[in-house]
């Protein structure tokens, strides 16, 4: 499974769901990164959060590729490296807080 594709799924499918229902909002891409990375790494233990207490399992991704003329905050780049994730690429990779990738 590529992740970031199965985010950006989740939204889609969502979105067409709250089409025909409009009985609840569809999801945001907040939501279905919580739903990749905290509520499913809840079924692993502490991991999955930034947060003390909680293993440091992260992913390090360049987007310098998917280059834009706009200034966007954190939440629109997330946005932005799940659609265009084929334009970004994973430079560095930590499991419990020990880097065991790293991609020049």
């Amino acid at each position: 499974l590529m992740m970031p594709d199965e985010m950006v799924r989740a939204v889609e499918v969502s979105k067409m769901y709250w089409r025909y229902l409009e009985e609840l909002p569809p999801l945001d891409m907040k939501d279905a990164f919580a739903m990749a990375t905290r509520i499913g790494g809840s079924f692993f233990g502490k991991v999955g959060a930034f947060e003390e207490g909680y293993d440091f399992d992260a992913v390090v991704v360049d987007d310098t590729a998917a280059k834009t003329p706009l200034s966007i905050d954190l939440s629109e780049r997330l946005c932005r490296s799940m659609y265009l994730n084929r334009n970004c690429r994973m430079t560095d990779k930590f499991v419990k807080g020990k880097k065991i990738l790293s991609i020049v």
